[in-house]
C-alpha cells in the first residue's frame, strides 16, 4: 500500500484489484471457481449524509474524461454497483485502512452480484482515500494498474462509492463489463443459430432442429444443481453440454463435436441462472 503526501493538502493512498475475466467454460462437469453467494447485503450502519454524491458524480465525470480522450466509450452508472461500492467505502472508513476484502466480508464478485441485476462477465476495483476528488483521480491516474482499470476497453459499466470521514475521503470504484440477458427463447435461438454456422463452416449437413422438452429441463437441473453433471442423459442420444456468459458463444470442444459427419438432428436447452460459482449469472446449456 503506498502513501503520498504533497504539502499540508493533500493525502492519498491507494490499492487495486485486476479485472477478472469469466469468459465461456469447458464442456465438462469440472468445477470453475466458486464463491457462497448471498442475496442480501447491509449497505451501511453509517450515517448516509456522509455518501460524498458530488464526488462520485465528479470522479465518474473526470473518468469518463479521461476515457474520451483515449478514444473509449464512457462508463454507465450502475445503481448496484454504486451500492456494493458504497458499502465497501464504509468499510474501509470504519477500519481507516485500505483493502479489498475485510475479514467477514464477501469478496468483490460477491458483493457486486448482491447488489446489481447485472449479467456481468467480468470485475475490477479501485480502492483510494485522499483529501479530495480531484486528488483521488490524480493518484488513481497517476498509478499504471489503476489507470488500466479505469481506461479498460473491457469495462462498460461503473459504480463509485465516496465516504466522508474527517477531513478524508474512502474512494471505492467498481467497475464491470455488462453483457446482455436474455430470455429461455432467445438464448436457445442463439444456440441454435451458432450450430447451423459452425456445420456450414465446416461444410457439413445442416442438422434437422427437434423440440426436446427434456433438453431445457436438463439445463435448469444443472443450474440448480450448479453442476454440469446434473443432467440426465437421454437414451440414444449423444448429450453435449456446457456454461457459458454468452449463448450466442460455443466452447471450442463443444465446436469440434458438432461439426463432425455422422449428425443429423439435435435440440438445444438452456437455461439461466446465478449459482454459488456464477454469481453474476451463466447460460447453462444442454
Amino acid at each position: 500500500m503506498a502513501a503520498l503526501r504533497a504539502g499540508n493538502r493533500m493525502f492519498w493512498s491507494l490499492i487495486i484489484v485486476l479485472a477478472s475475466s469469466l469468459g465461456a467454460f469447458a464442456a465438462t462437469p469440472e468445477a470453475a471457481d466458486t464463491a457462497p453467494h448471498s442475496s442480501t447485503q447491509q449497505v451501511s450502519p453509517y450515517d448516509r449524509a456522509s455518501y460524498d454524491t458530488s464526488a462520485e458524480k465528479q470522479l465518474l465525470e473526470m473518468a469518463n474524461a479521461e476515457r474520451t480522450r483515449a478514444g473509449l466509450a464512457p462508463l454507465k452508472m450502475d445503481a448496484g454497483l454504486v451500492q456494493a461500492a458504497r458499502a465497501h467505502a464504509v468499510e474501509m472508513a470504519s477500519k481507516k485502512q485500505l483493502s479489498h476484502q475485510f475479514s467477514g466480508e464477501p469478496p468483490l464478485t460477491q458483493r457486486i452480484s448482491a447488489n446489481s441485476a447485472l449479467h456481468l462477465d467480468r470485475e475490477g476495483e479501485n480502492v483510494a482515500v485522499a483529501t479530495t476528488a480531484d486528488d483521488a483521480h490524480r493518484a488513481l491516474m497517476a498509478s499504471p494498474p489503476h489507470r488500466d482499470n479505469l481506461l479498460s476497453p473491457n469495462f462498460n459499466v461503473a459504480g463509485i462509492g465516496v465516504y466522508r470521514k474527517d477531513n478524508r475521503i474512502y474512494v471505492a470504484q467498481d467497475f464491470g463489463d455488462s453483457l446482455p440477458s436474455y430470455s429461455v427463447k432467445q438464448a436457445q435461438e442463439l444456440v441454435a443459430d451458432s450450430v447451423e454456422q459452425l456445420r456450414e463452416q465446416a461444410k457439413m449437413p445442416r442438422l434437422q432442429r427437434t423440440s426436446n422438452r427434456g433438453a431445457e429441463a436438463s439445463a435448469c437441473a444443472m443450474a440448480q444443481a450448479d453442476s454440469l453433471s446434473a443432467a440426465a442423459p437421454s437414451a440414444g442420444a449423444y448429450m453435449l453440454r456446457y456454461t457459458s456468459m454468452q449463448p450466442e458463444t460455443i466452447p471450442s470442444a463443444i465446436s469440434k463435436v458438432i461439426s463432425q459427419r455422422g449428425l443429423h438432428t439435435y435440440s438445444a436447452g438452456t437455461c439461466y441462472a446465478r449459482t454459488p460459482k456464477y454469481p453474476n449469472g451463466a447460460y447453462w446449456v444442454c
